[in-house]
């Protein structure tokens, strides 16, 4: 049986479907001699059919998923390290800190880091290792607070938990960045972790953690930072990297099937791109005139993103 969260998540996907159909359909158009009635602009069909693709790989992962069968997600270096890291701080007697990006809720990345955030404070927990959660926006600071709240919890160690170790800063960027490097210098802390959306400021972070010795997972969807990451963190998630950790730290069919139906659809993607070359390939050679002209001349068109 689906959960009501479940039910309301594919009604909302079948809404989402419905909307877009109907988004196709238009008025009847007048033309000089009258009336023609038009129903589907045909020009927009390439993106029903990728919809209906993607749609249908996500709810065949799903159905795997509650059958019962296995959804394997390639392991992430990052998340291996997850319990060294951890342990290292233990074994030292310091805190970790966990700076969840200057995203809000509505980013899917800040939702993933949450999610991450989950597991590190619960093994921090178990190891009666403090794990501070230092919050840009007062939106993110509350969810943040409880999600650590739970962690510990399901750790067996709720009377540890303390509030202030998940504090809300700023919603100051650079005032943000000076104020959490204030914090790991005065803490000393032993383990940083930087997943989320980040701006300039990401640079001042992660130095001053690197600057102290300390152990760093990053991660960000952020292309225009990710150098400072990689030459400043000692594991880096890039990009839906993070969406898949988050999906293994979840364990749930549906993350893991939005992350299964994803990659595959990329998988059909470059393959239409690849055979589009081809046919564009073979266009140029041997001329336009050839058999299955008129599929050639599409998938020529969607080499060049003309679909888009």
């Amino acid at each position: 049986m689906l959960s009501l969260n479940q039910n309301r998540f594919f009604l909302a996907v079948a809404v989402t479907l419905l909307m877009f159909m109907g988004s196709t359909v238009y008025a009847a158009s007048v033309q000089a001699d009258g009336m023609s009635a038009e129903w589907f602009d045909t020009s927009r069909i390439t993106h029903l059919i990728a919809l209906l693709v993607f749609s249908g790989l996500f709810f065949y992962f799903v159905w795997r998923g509650k059958k019962g069968r296995p959804l394997h997600i390639r392991p992430i270096d990052a998340m291996d390290l997850l319990g060294d890291a951890v342990g290292r701080a233990a074994e030292m007697g310091t805190p970790m800190l966990y700076a969840p990006g200057l995203g809000s809720l509505t980013d899917p990345v800040t939702v993933a880091s949450l999610n991450i955030l989950s597991k590190v404070a619960e093994k921090g927990a178990r190891l009666h290792t403090r794990t501070l959660v230092p919050n840009y926006g007062p939106l993110t600071w509350p969810v943040a607070q409880e999600v650590v709240r739970q962690a510990y919890t399901r750790a067996g160690k709720s009377r540890e938990f303390n509030p202030d170790d998940v504090p809300y800063l700023t919603s100051r960027s650079f005032t943000y960045a000076a104020a959490t490097a204030g914090m790991m210098q005065r803490e000393k802390t032993a383990t940083n972790f930087f997943i989320g959306h980040f701006y300039s400021e990401s640079l001042i972070l992660t130095e001053n953690g690197a600057a102290s010795g300390a152990f760093q997972i990053g991660g960000t969807d952020a292309v225009e930072q990710l150098p400072f990451f990689i030459t400043t963190c000692d594991k880096v998630m890039i990009g839906e990297e993070i969406f898949a950790a988050s999906a293994l730290v979840v364990d749930d069919p549906v993350s893991r099937s939005v992350v299964k139906a994803s990659d595959w659809f990329k998988v059909i993607l470059l393959a239409l791109f690849a055979i589009g070359l081809i046919a564009a390939l073979l266009e140029a050679i041997l001329g336009p005139q050839l058999p299955g002209d008129a599929t050639i001349q599409w998938l020529t068109a969607f080499s060049r993103g003309d679909w888009l």
